[in-house]
């Protein structure tokens, strides 16, 4: 009895956590590219037109850089998502950062992520890149916070904001 009554507080504590996750997020609507992602209400959006991007930003006292999420859109027809991401060339970096490392990547056929490290403006920094393939599209994040003692929970937020992606 007390083991069921323990699994029902449970569930219930677990769906209050998803519902108040759910309550403080607004979306983001890109019918033109035929996406919508889940966002938190304390962010700030701007849609920049000139490159069809937009971006999610938070600025925090104490920061020199504020907590930034830019999706952007290309047109990939020329073969598959290995061959889009060495297109980029993330490793040209390098030449503008004399301490740029990759902390981590992983790979597969749809889904990339790069995880970089480097000092700007005398900051130092952690971007994420994720790239995803849907059919002719290559959708774009590129996620960038302050590498301080709160960049683990920032890189949480970033990540439950691309995994929040619904493509249509």
């Amino acid at each position: 009895m007390v083991k069921h009554l323990f699994v029902v507080l449970a569930m219930c504590v677990l769906c209050n956590v998803v519902y108040s996750q759910q309550e403080n997020s607004s979306v983001y609507h890109n019918l033109d590219f035929g996406y919508s992602i889940k966002y938190p209400d304390s962010w700030e959006l701007e849609e920049y037109q000139e490159n069809q991007s937009v971006s999610f930003y938070k600025q925090e006292e104490n920061t020199t850089i504020m907590k930034h999420l830019q999706i952007s859109v290309a047109r990939w027809e020329d073969g598959d998502l290995a061959e889009f991401v060495n297109s980029v060339n993330l490793k040209d970096l390098e030449n503008l950062y004399p301490d740029f490392t990759i902390k981590n990547h992983h790979q597969e056929e749809t889904t990339c992520i790069y995880e970089l490290s480097y000092t700007l403006n005398d900051v130092k920094v952690n971007t994420i890149f994720y790239f995803i393939k849907e059919e002719d599209n290559i959708y774009i994040f590129m996620a960038m916070a302050e590498d301080s003692d709160n960049y683990e929970n920032d890189k949480e937020t970033f990540m439950n904001i691309i995994e929040s992606i619904e493509l249509y």
